[in-house]
């Protein structure tokens, strides 16, 4: 430090300026204004800092060595370490405003999410009441026809159990090929898949499916439900890196589909294994309930197929 040997008011105090300030630093600092002024209360026979003023400072006792030394050392700490100092604390009230600033756009993004899902709220509400519309209009043109009244409630239940079914199928996901086992814990087999494939939801309502029997090896099917039907779509688009995973590729994870469903599943997995028996220099796959080919070496268009 370019300091006269007799100023000991800064020692330690070296290189502090090159780095960030710390609490050691500012400790340090702090040490240096006390012993300056401290020193110079004692030569101005004065309490405090305070009461260092120029009348103090003119007296014959106080030699010119001496103002220039207490100058010298003062003007250190404030150029080399109050001003980085400043500059610094300058710097952070610039980021805290741009994080400022970053937390407005994201509450902005976070109500324009929610808006979307209201929206969405609403449509499916909206779906719901034009299916039921439709099931009163088909059943009042049954009453005009005269046909049995008796079979009227059992129309109108049968579209409210539609439309429910539907969406409570919505918020289940299917998981074929988990060995069972007895006294299982079968939640927990399920969040070790889900977790297999970055998945954390709330998973509700785990059980096997269908009636077992002894004779048969083939593991039972389970469901479980979440909370609503975006974390079903979310853990249906993972599910594909389960078939990487060592001891996880004869497992499938599916939606809850219907009778009717399983049905025309079924027949699109037997087309997808048909094309890739007579078409085995293709690729073969299913997406939006079709079997999609395309050429893998060329890159060609791909074409679809309906089952």
């Amino acid at each position: 430090m370019m300091l006269p040997v007799e100023n000991d008011h800064v020692d330690g105090l070296e290189g502090i300026g090159e780095t960030a300030f710390k609490e050691l630093n500012v400790r340090q600092i702090n040490a240096a204004r006390d012993s300056v002024f401290a020193d110079m209360c004692k030569e101005l026979n004065v309490t405090n800092g305070r009461h260092i003023q120029a009348c103090n400072l003119k007296k014959k006792s106080v030699t010119k060595e001496k103002l220039v030394g207490w100058l010298e050392t003062v003007w250190y700490i404030f150029d080399s370490f109050c001003v980085p100092l400043l500059d610094n604390a300058a710097r952070i009230v610039d980021r805290i405003d741009e994080l400022r600033e970053d937390k407005i756009d994201d509450q902005a993004k976070i109500i324009e999410l929610q808006r979307d899902l209201i929206a969405k709220r609403d449509n499916e509400l909206k779906a719901v009441h034009e299916t039921v519309h439709n099931e009163m209009k088909s059943y009042s043109s049954v009453v005009a026809k005269s046909c049995s009244a008796a079979l009227a409630p059992k129309k109108i239940e049968a579209a409210v159990r539609k439309v429910s079914d539907k969406d409570d199928r919505s918020k289940n996901v299917i998981i074929y090929g988990v060995e069972e086992t007895d006294n299982e814990i079968v939640k927990e087999k399920v969040e070790t898949i889900l977790e297999e494939i970055g998945e954390k939801p709330l998973v509700r309502d785990c059980c096997r499916v269908g009636v077992k029997k002894s004779a048969v090896r083939i593991p039972r099917p389970i469901k479980f439900s979440l909370s609503n039907s975006d974390h079903v779509n979310q853990v249906l688009r993972s599910a594909r890196q389960l078939h990487s995973k060592e001891g996880y590729r004869s497992v499938y994870i599916c939606p809850d589909r219907t009778a009717e469903e399983r049905r025309a599943h079924k027949k699109l997995i037997e087309l997808l294994k048909e094309k890739r028996k007579t078409e085995p220099n293709r690729t073969h796959f299913i997406r939006n309930r079709k079997v999609m080919s395309f050429d893998s070496n060329s890159g060609g268009p791909v074409q679809s197929t309906k089952s």
